[in-house]
């Protein structure tokens, strides 16, 4: 295996994004971005690591973390790591030849103790794996080490638990969403998941997401554990569900190359007692009605016909979290008959389900009128 150098100026690092002069990544992000894709590794060494790029930890598989004493960098560590108050605080207290480690292969950050090894100046190559293969045995380490004096919290989440629990708390996302975004293979991610749900702190939403996806949400007594541990719960008026889909839909629609707005508390239907879940207002003048559907489908199909009759409403399009509830919402509005808007000609009246979500889905249709 060869192993290549890395230097970088310290003398060229910029305090915040806000003394950049450019308008993309760093170079720096851009070289670990790439060799995570390509299979290259790369070993970054920083002595103030609450001033190193989040692009660039975002990218580092493993991450190992000797004595600091720096309070700032202590609480970016342990931010970044998932470390437990325990682990964080030991951080200053680390002698020589001890680290915590946190990585991928391991569920939880852990601490490293090494015995006093040495190298020869040039060793050859040959010689580098059996070197290894003696440095690694004599290396202990334990997750106990880390760990306050005391009875251990049964309460407590650390390590993938936490980075999970977080997530859930602080927006609704599906599983591969949120695999991705902290880089969790599905089995690690469903490890961590697991002990949440042991614990009572996440349940899954009643309902799933178009193709059986599934949001999780804090349970009440995951909202007191949250509280106490500092990290915010985000509230949803109809539901972790609904919100997922209203984001996703108004941000798919986004991505056509139309000038609009979306307004989530338009008094345009206050008239007739309803309030719409989002409008989107076009510069052309055209406007659309969104509605989110997850449950209730014989009282949401009452509100769906009272806004096709709203004057100056082109479309409404009403989602449907699944397949199932979309079928339900078409049955629902056969029976709740239309009574029309006057002289003038109805909304057109579109009903999806969240397959709408998929990269291929042709909204330009939508807004089309037959």
């Amino acid at each position: 295996m060869k192993v290549h150098t890395l230097c970088i100026d310290e003398s060229h690092r910029l305090e915040s994004d806000k003394d950049r002069n450019d308008i993309g990544p760093s170079p720096l992000v851009s070289v670990f971005a790439t060799g995570a894709k390509r299979g290259v590794r790369l070993v970054l060494a920083d002595q103030l690591i609450s001033r190193t790029d989040p692009g660039v930890l975002g990218n580092l598989g493993s991450r190992i973390i000797t004595r600091l004493p720096n309070p700032k960098c202590i609480w970016f560590a342990q931010q970044s790591m998932g470390l437990s108050t325990a682990q964080a605080r030991r951080i200053a207290q680390l002698k020589k030849r001890e680290v915590i480690v946190a990585t991928a292969d391991h569920p939880t950050p852990f601490m490293v103790r090494v015995n006093e090894f040495s190298f020869p100046e040039k060793p050859e190559d040959m010689d580098l794996e059996k070197m290894a293969q003696d440095f690694l045995s004599q290396v202990t380490w334990s997750e106990d080490s880390c760990q306050e004096s005391g009875p251990a919290d049964p309460e407590a989440v650390k390590g993938d638990a936490l980075k999970v629990f977080i997530r859930i708390a602080e927006r609704a996302e599906t599983i591969e969403e949120r695999c991705e975004a902290t880089r969790m293979e599905r089995a690690r991610e469903v490890r961590a998941r697991r002990v949440l749900e042991a614990k009572g702190y996440i349940a899954e939403e009643e309902i799933t997401l178009g193709n059986k996806k599934k949001i999780h949400k804090i349970t009440s007594k995951g909202a007191v554990a949250a509280s106490k541990m500092g990290i915010k719960v985000k509230r949803y008026k109809s539901g972790a569900i609904h919100e997922y889909l209203l984001n996703q839909v108004e941000k798919r629609i986004g991505s056509l190359n139309t000038k609009f707005s979306f307004q989530r508390n338009s008094t345009i239907a206050r008239e007739y007692g309803i309030q719409p879940d989002s409008v989107l207002n076009m510069t052309s003048g055209y406007r659309a009605i969104i509605e989110i559907i997850c449950t209730n489908v014989d009282r949401e199909a009452g509100i769906l016909n009272k806004e096709r009759a709203v004057c100056g409403v082109d479309t409404v399009i009403a989602v449907a979290a699944n397949k199932k509830v979309r079928e339900a919402l078409e049955r629902a509005l056969e029976d709740n008959v239309f009574q029309g808007r006057g002289d003038t000609e109805p909304a057109r009246l579109v009903v999806l389900d969240a397959e709408c979500l998929a990269r291929n889905f042709d909204w330009e249709s939508v807004f089309d009128r037959p």
